[in-house]
């Protein structure tokens, strides 16, 4: 037997984000998978033996998808006029991906509630992007703390799931402005005075 193909583990990973997005982590099985992949069944299960390595395939997957928008991102120095329209950049990195990624990392969010393991993982990726806020706040020279930094983060999560499940906004672009606006205007009036 052939060693494993990391490019099918992607897309069978990528398969499976599309049927989490779209059934729900009830929907998320093995079979389900391989219809969405288009590959013959048993395929998933070879890469992702149990329903824990499939999510796992999942969180790894998104992780790195986010993580690649995080790093693609370079922190540098700005002025504190332009802070904004970097924070509003890096903050809307989750939309660029279309609804899918967005609604199974929910769904995650979700099982992570009876699974530690991926509370860790999602926990982790969240420091990851709040890590970037303050770094990229620090370039601007604001002084940003980290739990400040944390309340935005959580802040655009529940605009963007707001969005996903009811419609309003219906564009999460000019909320998420709202709450980057928000937190600048407080360091930067606690920086003029």
């Amino acid at each position: 037997m052939p060693p494993p193909n990391p490019q099918r583990r992607d897309h069978l990973a990528d398969a499976a984000i599309a049927v989490l997005a779209e059934q729900g982590s009830r929907g998320l099985t093995h079979r389900a998978v391989d219809t969405a992949a288009t590959v013959p069944a048993g395929t998933t299960s070879r890469y992702f033996r149990t329903r824990d390595a499939l999510l796992n395939g999942v969180i790894e997957r998104i992780t790195h998808r986010l993580g690649e928008h995080v790093d693609s991102y370079t922190v540098r120095p700005i002025s504190p006029a332009d802070l904004e329209e970097a924070l509003v950049a890096v903050m809307t990195t989750m939309l660029t991906g279309g609804r899918r990624e967005p609604l199974a990392l929910f769904e995650l969010h979700l099982e992570s509630v009876r699974n530690p393991r991926l509370r860790r993982t999602l926990t982790d990726a969240l420091h990851g992007r709040s890590d970037l806020i303050v770094r990229q706040c620090r370039a601007a020279g604001l002084d940003v703390g980290q739990d400040d930094a944390m309340l935005l983060e959580m802040s655009v999560l529940g605009i963007l799931f707001t969005g996903l499940t009811t419609g309003v906004p219906e564009s999460p672009n000019e909320p998420i402005r709202t709450a980057v606006r928000a937190l600048l205007a407080r360091y930067q009036t606690s920086t003029a005075t």
